[in-house]
C-alpha cells in the first residue's frame, strides 16, 4: 500500500496550495446548522494546526510594517465541527459496489479497509482512495471547464458528491502523461488552509477517471466566536510569534538562510484550519492571515511575496452566538 500512501500525500500537497489559490473571496454557500449549541463544542477548542516551521528552515530577523485598512476586519467569525462516520465492512462493500469494483473487503485493522478487483480501493476514517485499472489514454486534454465538469459527475455518479462541496478547480495539468487534476474544497468556510477537507479527481484526456483520493467529513457550522482583536494580532506578528510564509524561491537563498529585511503587510483576511486530533473530534477555525511583500536585505531591487498566519480566536472557550 505505499503507492497509496505517497500518491495521497501528493494529492494532500496540491490540493492544500490549489485550495489557497481558489477559495479567496467566493461567496459562502448554505451548509447545516445545529438548532441549538453543542455544549461540548462551547468548551475551550484545540489550538488551530498551523505550520509550525517552513520548507527551507528559514529563521527570521525582520523589520514589519503594516498598512491595511483595518476597519473592514471581521470582529467575529464561526467555527464548524468535522462530523465523520467510521467504515465498516459493509460500508466498504457498498462504496467497492458504486465505484465498479469487484473484489472482497479486506480489513485490515485499526479502521482501515482495502479492495482490489477492476481497481483498487483503500478506506479509512479520513481517506476514500480509489484506482482505476484503466490505462491514460493519449491526446488532447479538454478544457479545465469540461474537466472539472467530468470530475463532478463521476463522483455524482459514484454517490461519492457531498451536498456542501464547493466549485471545483484545476490544479495540475500533465501533457505528457495525458491527464489533469482537479481539487474540490468546501463551499463553506471559504479559505480553507488545510488538505482536509477535500476531493481531488484524476482525469485522463479521454474523460477516464484514473484516480481519487476522498478526505471528506459532515461539515457542521456550530457556535460563533468572538476574533481577537487585530492590533493584538499584529502585535504577535511584530514580536515574532506568527509562523512567516514567504515565497523566495527566486531569491536564490539556501535552506537554514536567517532572512533579514523588512516586510510590508497589506492585506488582512480571515481563513480557516483544522483543529483537533486525527480521528478525534476535529473543527475548522478561523485565524488571520496577513499578506505582503517582503524585501530580502541585500536585494534592493525585487521584493517577493510573503504571508503571515496568527490564530484568530480571543477565547476559544467564549461563543458568542
Amino acid at each position: 500500500m505505499h503507492r497509496l500512501f505517497n500518491l495521497h500525500a501528493i494529492a494532500a500537497i496540491t490540493v492544500l496550495f490549489a485550495l489557497l489559490a481558489d477559495t479567496r473571496g467566493r461567496a459562502l454557500a448554505e451548509t447545516p446548522t445545529p438548532a441549538s449549541s453543542d455544549s461540548e463544542l462551547s468548551a475551550e477548542l484545540p489550538p488551530p494546526d498551523l505550520p509550525t516551521s517552513n520548507v527551507e528552515g528559514y529563521t527570521f530577523d525582520l523589520q514589519v510594517s503594516l498598512r491595511a485598512d483595518l476597519e473592514g476586519v471581521a470582529k467575529e467569525a464561526a467555527v464548524y465541527e468535522l462530523v465523520r462516520e467510521e467504515p465498516t465492512v459493509e460500508s466498504v462493500e457498498q462504496l467497492a459496489s458504486d465505484l465498479g469494483i469487484d473484489g472482497s473487503v479486506e480489513d485490515r485493522g485499526d479502521g482501515s479497509f482495502t479492495v482490489s478487483g477492476d481497481g483498487e480501493l483503500f478506506v479509512t476514517l479520513d481517506l476514500v482512495q480509489f484506482f482505476s485499472s484503466s490505462d491514460a489514454a493519449e491526446g488532447e486534454l479538454p478544457s479545465d471547464e469540461r474537466a472539472v465538469n467530468t470530475a463532478k459527475d463521476w463522483l455524482r455518479q459514484s454517490k461519492q458528491l457531498p451536498p456542501d462541496v464547493g466549485e471545483g478547480r484545476v490544479v495540475t495539468r500533465i501533457d505528457d502523461a495525458s491527464r489533469m487534476i482537479i481539487a474540490f474544497g468546501p463551499a463553506e468556510p471559504v479559505n480553507v488552509l488545510a488538505a482536509y477537507p477535500s476531493i481531488t479527481v484524476t482525469v485522463a484526456a479521454d474523460g477516464t477517471v484514473l484516480e481519487a483520493a476522498i478526505r471528506w467529513a459532515n461539515i457542521v457550522r456550530a457556535d460563533v466566536y468572538q476574533l481577537m482583536e487585530i492590533e493584538q494580532a499584529w502585535q504577535m506578528i511584530e514580536s515574532d510569534q506568527a509562523f512567516f510564509d514567504p515565497q523566495l524561491a527566486e531569491a536564490g537563498l539556501p535552506g537554514g538562510t536567517e532572512v533579514r529585511g523588512r516586510a510590508t503587510f497589506s492585506g488582512i483576511e480571515i481563513a480557516y484550519a483544522t483543529s483537533g486530533p486525527p480521528g478525534g473530534r476535529q473543527y475548522l477555525q478561523p485565524v488571520y492571515v496577513f499578506t505582503g511583500r517582503i524585501r530580502v536585505e541585500g536585494d534592493d531591487e525585487r521584493t517577493f511575496p510573503m504571508t503571515a498566519y496568527v490564530p484568530a480566536l480571543a477565547n476559544s472557550g467564549a461563543p458568542v452566538g
